[in-house]
């Protein structure tokens, strides 16, 4: 698996939880983080890094063109 798609994975994961807060723990504070998570994948789709990119690089993934 390349970075790229365990980023994918991890930006899934995280909004999937985010909405589950939003359904059944509190919908305001569960609606802020998934409205945060479309921000940061806005952000990601610009410049290329995300959040989770040195965690994933440690843990030996890498991008596609190296």
């Amino acid at each position: 698996m390349y970075l790229e798609n365990a980023r994918a994975l991890v930006q899934g994961v995280m909004v999937l939880a985010f909405a589950a807060i939003a359904v059944w723990v509190h919908f305001e504070i569960g609606i802020i983080l998934v409205f945060v998570m479309g921000f940061l994948l806005v952000q990601s789709s610009f410049t290329d890094w995300c959040i989770p990119d040195p965690f994933l690089k440690r843990l030996g993934y890498k991008k596609k063109l190296e």
